[in-house]
């Protein structure tokens, strides 16, 4: 700035100079001279108003293209959101249609509206009911595996008692060695399989299915995978801990099947 102020100050000499030296070999016209030097101080305020507000204006429109940005940004993120949300129901559809084709006692696929939140009660209310052909004990399956059974219908709603529920059990063996016993629930993540023999093996990662044995669910569902074995100060059975395939935190839709 002070070098500026500088070059105005020299520029307003030379003119004044100039306007000197013209009127010592020409009439000299007092209001030409003070229109020429009023148009200089003019130039100068405009130069100096441009100087102080040049800054906030480009500070004006940085804030002004920012705010634009961001609003774009916004939209772009809900549209991201709003194609990704329509990619992902469109995969349950499909898995859904794989298993209608899959499962010969394929009745409805139901979506969850409503899920328990009591510590030992373990259930999902379901959007379909009687009249959509859902009866008390049909079973509730995704593409992971089994999800539980029906506990209770109603003409449009009915629920869902899941496999981590304590009032759960089913008849299951393992996949590899066919040992047979019962899956429970315990109210948490993980499930148990009561009633295997001593001395059958059993391994960490072995899959669990439904039997069919209790007449109630068909045979070869998947149910989880053993996470613990104990054969340690017990009796004639094994304590089996397993983990199911489907984890009910995630589960948005299910579909219905008759029972075995």
């Amino acid at each position: 700035m002070p070098k500026k102020w500088l070059l105005l100050l020299l520029f307003i000499i030379i003119s004044l100079s100039l306007m000197t030296y013209q009127s010592n070999r020409k009439y000299f016209l007092p209001l030409e001279s003070l229109n020429n030097v009023l148009n200089i101080f003019h130039e100068m305020k405009i130069s100096l108003k441009d100087s102080f507000t040049s800054p906030f204006k480009r500070m004006l429109l940085r804030e002004q293209e920012n705010k634009r940005l961001k609003e774009e940004l916004s939209g772009l993120l809900k549209e991201q959101q709003k194609w990704q949300e329509t990619f992902l129901e469109n995969k349950k559809l499909r898995e859904l249609l794989a298993l209608k084709e899959k499962e010969q006692g394929y009745v409805i696929a139901a979506r969850v509206i409503a899920r328990t939140v009591e510590q030992w009660s373990n259930t999902f209310i379901l959007d379909k009911g009687l009249s959509d052909g859902i009866t008390k004990d049909m079973i509730a399956v995704t593409d992971k595996g089994l999800v539980g059974k029906i506990s209770v219908a109603s003409n449009s709603y009915s629920h869902l008692l899941l496999l981590s529920d304590i009032n759960f059990s089913a008849a299951a063996r393992l996949q590899t060695s066919r040992a047979e016993g019962i899956i429970s629930g315990t109210g948490f993540r993980k499930c148990r399989l009561k009633y295997v023999p001593y001395e059958e093996e059993v391994r960490k990662g072995d899959i669990v299915i439904t039997s069919g044995l209790d007449l109630l669910f068909p045979p070869g569902i998947p149910i989880g995978f053993v996470s613990e074995v104990n054969k340690k100060n017990i009796g004639i059975f094994q304590e089996i801990e397993v983990i199911p395939f489907a984890d009910n935190s995630k589960i948005e839709v299910v579909a219905i099947i008759k029972k075995g």
